[in-house]
């Protein structure tokens, strides 16, 4: 549901949202933007099944558009203002995908060992028609101290990746091994601990004694 508007400012978006609307502005291929409000319950919906390739229609004419850019609130708890942009659906895009980590790690079965993300999501390219909902990459047979790559992913046909291949998407390591690294670096960089109560001896002591 989508419908054109021709008023803006915060003060009128702030009211077209509490009657359950987003102000949203369509954009690119060289024609003029357009302003328009969207229903805010399809647009939730939209954003939880990580669409972004959608058919807009505006005064009875659909056309192809990315969901290019969502606004949130500073409590990022809510949508404020969203951006799309115009689409040939034969074209080239660029867009961030979610990243699912899918299987097992034969590596969680060590002990105080956890399996850590890197990134949440990708940068990838392909057709506008081939955008995947996220990419699943599988971390079952992963190790402690081994990494998953974009080189190890099996990416959907048509869909490559624009990271660097050495990108680490996820790893897998013990922490209670490396806290006690960090101790014996951290005693080791500071030396011998000092005895309390134990007084240093003067200078004039210790050459006197020396001398006796």
């Amino acid at each position: 549901d989508v419908r054109a508007r021709d008023r803006h400012g915060t003060r009128y978006a702030r009211r077209l949202r509490q009657t359950g609307r987003l102000p949203a502005v369509i954009y690119g291929h060289k024609q003029d933007p357009v302003h328009v409000s969207v229903d805010e319950h399809e647009l939730s919906s939209l954003l939880h099944h990580h669409a972004h390739l959608v058919e807009v229609v505006v005064d009875s004419k659909p056309e192809p558009c990315l969901i290019k850019q969502v606004q949130w609130n500073h409590l990022g708890s809510q949508v404020i203002h969203i951006d799309l942009a115009r689409v040939d659906l034969t074209e080239t895009v660029t867009v961030e995908v979610a990243l699912e980590l899918v299987g097992d790690a034969e590596g969680l079965k060590e002990a105080h060992a956890i399996l850590e993300r890197k990134v949440s999501a990708i940068e990838v390219e392909c057709r506008a028609t081939d955008i995947p909902e996220s990419i699943h990459a599988d971390v079952s047979g992963l190790q402690v101290g081994q990494s998953l790559t974009v080189r190890d992913m099996e990416l959907p046909r048509g869909v490559t990746c624009t990271l660097e291949p050495e990108t680490v998407l996820a790893t897998i390591r013990v922490m209670a091994i490396e806290a006690e690294e960090e101790v014996e670096e951290l005693a080791a960089a500071e030396g011998e601990p000092k005895v309390i109560g134990k007084e240093e001896p003067e200078k004039g002591e210790d050459e006197a004694s020396k001398a006796e």
